[in-house]
């Protein structure tokens, strides 16, 4: 585990880093230690660094290649792609960045398996990557003012809160389904699906209330709702395969 949070953790410490100029322009960013004056943006930078290249050091001597290239391309997606060129130019930032997040259960499958041919690690790879938009689009329909202002140009800046809202939905109806998708393409039992399933639903009564009421607040409590998913989700497959009596269907 130490091999991904380590480059993870550098690749969050350089993002901080190149972002510097516009977290001091957001409310939400204001209190990030660069901003703060905790540390320097040289300390930040030489810790981003370290502890990047520390891990993608430790996970080449230790991991099979396929984790460590995994690890590598999810890290620098996330500060080369994502940070640098993609968030400042394109509405589309957090669909594409997206490639970053799906590379963490490909580290992780093909660092207990030394390889990536199964179906599995794919379709949850497919899931981080369909979970981000419903989850940092309602963050940033409720931090729209701060987006604007700095220029980021988020959905809800460019096509309004109300599309946005609307965009989110659609998305969580893609989400459920291939959440689903786990059990009969990638072994998994009635404990997971049950787990899916009731979380699906409310990921979608939520989503679908956003699109009621496009407002703040909604949008709010959509984040906040999306933001454990991922993790219970994952969870439910550990509960499924090694932790409750596996029940396939």
């Amino acid at each position: 585990m130490s091999q991904e949070l380590s480059p993870s953790g550098g690749a969050g410490a350089l993002n901080c880093y190149l972002d510097r100029d516009l977290d001091r322009t957001m409310g939400r960013t204001t209190r990030r230690p660069i901003p703060q004056g905790e540390v320097t943006p040289v300390e930040a930078l030489v810790f981003g660094l370290v502890l990047y290249g520390a891990g993608i050091v430790v996970s080449a001597l230790l991991l099979p290649l396929l984790a460590s290239l995994s690890i590598l391309l999810g890290a620098a997606i996330y500060v080369l792609f994502y940070t640098t060129y993609l968030k400042p130019r394109t509405a589309l930032n957090i669909v594409l960045g997206g490639f970053a997040g799906s590379c963490a259960p490909l580290a992780g499958w093909a660092a207990a398996t030394g390889q990536l041919t199964a179906l599995a690690p794919w379709l949850m790879a497919l899931l981080v990557f369909v979970w981000t938009p419903s989850h940092f689009w309602a963050l940033a329909m409720r931090a729209v003012g701060d987006y604007s202002k700095a220029g980021i140009p988020m959905l809800p800046v460019v096509v309004g809160e109300k599309k946005t809202a609307q965009y989110i939905a659609l998305n969580t109806f893609l989400l459920v389904p291939l959440s689903l998708m786990l059990v009969p393409f990638g072994g998994l039992g009635i404990v997971y699906l049950s787990i899916a399933a009731v979380l699906g639903l409310g990921m979608i009564l939520v989503d679908l209330r956003l699109v009621a009421n496009p407002s703040k607040a909604q949008a709010w409590i959509a984040f906040k709702f999306s933001s454990p998913y991922l993790a219970i989700v994952f969870l439910a497959m550990v509960l499924d395969v090694k932790v409750i009596p596996h029940y396939p269907l």
